[in-house]
C-alpha cells in the first residue's frame, strides 16, 4: 500500500512538472522603432522559469501590402544570418498581400533571458522600402486561414527551455494558436498624416553630414521634439537645440530615421550620417 502511495505521488509531481513547463513558451511581437522600421520580438508566455532560453532556429512570417516591399539587405537579426523568402500573394490565392519567410538556424544555439525576466529579444530588425501610406504589415497568425493551406509559413521556435543538463530543443510556438501578442500589426495609413500636416514643410540640411545638422521648420511651430533611430531600429540619444539643430559628429556613419514631432503630429525623415 505503501508503495502504491509513493508511486502515486512521484506520478502527480512528474504530472505537475509537465503542466509548468507545458506553459512555457513563446510569441511574436512587432514593434514600431520610428518611421519605417520595424522589430519582430519574441515575448514569453508569463512563467517562473530561471532558466535562459537556448535558440538552435526561428521562423515566422511578415505580411506586408500588395507591392510593398522590405528592405532585406540591411535588416539584422539575433544570429545576424536571417534569411528572408519573398513570397507574392498571388500564388497563394491572396491578391492584395505579399510576404516574406524569415527563418534563420543559429551555428550555436543563442540565448534569451530566462522567461521569469518577462523580457521580450528582439529576433529581427527591417525597414519598409519607400513611403508607403496605406495597407498594413502584420506577423501572419499560426491559425489564420493562409497559414493552416501553407503550413511551413506557420511561426515556430527551437529552443531548449529545461533545465535538466541536456540540450533538448524543441518547438515552443504553438502551432495550432495565433502565436502573436499585440501589437502584431501596423497600419502604414497612420505615417501619411505627415502628408495633411503643416510639417510637411520641414527639411534636413546639410544632409549628408557629420557635424551639425539644420532642421528647417515651418513658422508658429510649438512643442517640438525629436526623435532618432538608426537603420537597425535603436533609437539613439539626441537632443534638439534652441537653435532647432542636432550635432551627429560623435555617432557612426549610416542612415538614419529622424522623427519630428509637434502637437502629436509627426513627420519622419532620412538622415545620412557620413
Amino acid at each position: 500500500m505503501k508503495k502504491t502511495i509513493n508511486i502515486l505521488i512521484v506520478s502527480i509531481i512528474c504530472l505537475l512538472a509537465n503542466q509548468l513547463r507545458a506553459q512555457d513558451g513563446y510569441t511574436y511581437t512587432l514593434m514600431h522603432n520610428g518611421g519605417y522600421s520595424f522589430t519582430i520580438q519574441a515575448v514569453p508566455n508569463a512563467s517562473a522559469n530561471n532558466f535562459a532560453t537556448s535558440v538552435q532556429s526561428y521562423g515566422f512570417t511578415i505580411i506586408v501590402p500588395d507591392g510593398v516591399t522590405i528592405d532585406t539587405g540591411s535588416a539584422t537579426s539575433l544570429g545576424s544570418a536571417a534569411s528572408a523568402t519573398f513570397f507574392d500573394g498571388n500564388n497563394v490565392a491572396q491578391p492584395t498581400i505579399d510576404g516574406y519567410l524569415v527563418t534563420e538556424t543559429l551555428g550555436s544555439p543563442a540565448t534569451l533571458a530566462a522567461p521569469s525576466a518577462a523580457t521580450n529579444s528582439n529576433m529581427y530588425t527591417f525597414t519598409v522600402n519607400g513611403s508607403p501610406t496605406s495597407g498594413n504589415i502584420y506577423i501572419l497568425e499560426n491559425n489564420s486561414a493562409l497559414a493552416n493551406t501553407v503550413t511551413p509559413l506557420k511561426s515556430f521556435m527551437q529552443a531548449d527551455m529545461i533545465d535538466n543538463g541536456m540540450a533538448e530543443f524543441t518547438n515552443v510556438v504553438d502551432p495550432n494558436a495565433a502565436a502573436v501578442t499585440a501589437p502584431s500589426t501596423f497600419n502604414l495609413a497612420t505615417l501619411s498624416v505627415e502628408e495633411e500636416n503643416e510639417l510637411l514643410g520641414v527639411s534636413l540640411y546639410p544632409n549628408p553630414s557629420n557635424g551639425i545638422v539644420n532642421i528647417q521648420l515651418p513658422a508658429g511651430l510649438e512643442d517640438l521634439k525629436i526623435e532618432m533611430f538608426d537603420n537597425a531600429g535603436k533609437q539613439i540619444n539626441m537632443e534638439l537645440s534652441s537653435e532647432n539643430t542636432i550635432d551627429v559628429s560623435n555617432i557612426a556613419s549610416g542612415l538614419y530615421l529622424v522623427s519630428i514631432i509637434s502637437n502629436d503630429i509627426k513627420t519622419t525623415k532620412k538622415l545620412i550620417v557620413e
